[in-house]
Order: structure tokens, then C-alpha cells, then sequence
């Protein structure tokens, strides 16, 4: 029969060591993930597969999906930016 393996931890033996201001300015440091993305930019992946989706519906003849799918997709992007603490809708800093 098998071993039963050990399980590691997940922390990093590095962050153990340095202060929390150290730690804080680090993450400062890293830049914006999705950063180069204007705002407009944003609006456009929110809208346009919205109104794809709401065309793809109408020709199928899918009336309750027509309704539901909005619900979803606004919900989920909600979900999305309340989790990034709404970093999207930030003013940007172009140093």
C-alpha cells in the first residue's frame, strides 16, 4: 500500500522575516494587473457580449433567456468588481 504523505504548508519561508511596512510596499510596488485597459475598454467587454448574447437570443426565439442572461451578466460582473475592491472604476495615476 501507498504512504500517507505530509502536507506543506503554503507560506513562504520570505515574507516571514520582513516587517509589514516591507511587505505593504511591496505590494504597492507591483503594478496594476490590468492597467492598460482604459475605462472604455471596459465598457466594451461588459457590453458587447451582452448585446451579442441578447441578439443570439432573440433570433432562437429564447424570450427567458433573453431576461435571465442580463441578470446573470451584470451580477456577475458585480461580483467580479466588488472583489477587486473596484479597481476598474479607480482613477488611474499615469506617473
Amino acid at each position: 500500500m501507498g504512504r500517507n504523505k505530509k502536507q506543506r504548508t503554503k507560506t513562504s519561508d520570505l515574507g516571514q522575516n520582513r516587517p509589514d511596512s516591507a511587505q505593504s510596499h511591496e505590494k504597492q510596488k507591483q503594478p496594476r494587473r490590468f492597467g492598460c485597459i482604459p475605462l472604455w475598454g471596459w465598457a466594451l467587454i461588459f457590453v458587447v457580449p451582452l448585446v451579442l448574447s441578447e441578439y443570439m437570443f432573440y433570433v432562437a426565439g429564447k424570450r427567458f433567456s433573453m431576461i435571465l442572461f442580463p441578470l446573470a451578466w451584470i451580477g456577475f460582473w458585480a461580483t467580479m468588481m466588488q472583489r477587486s475592491g473596484w479597481q476598474i472604476l479607480q482613477k488611474r495615476n499615469d506617473k
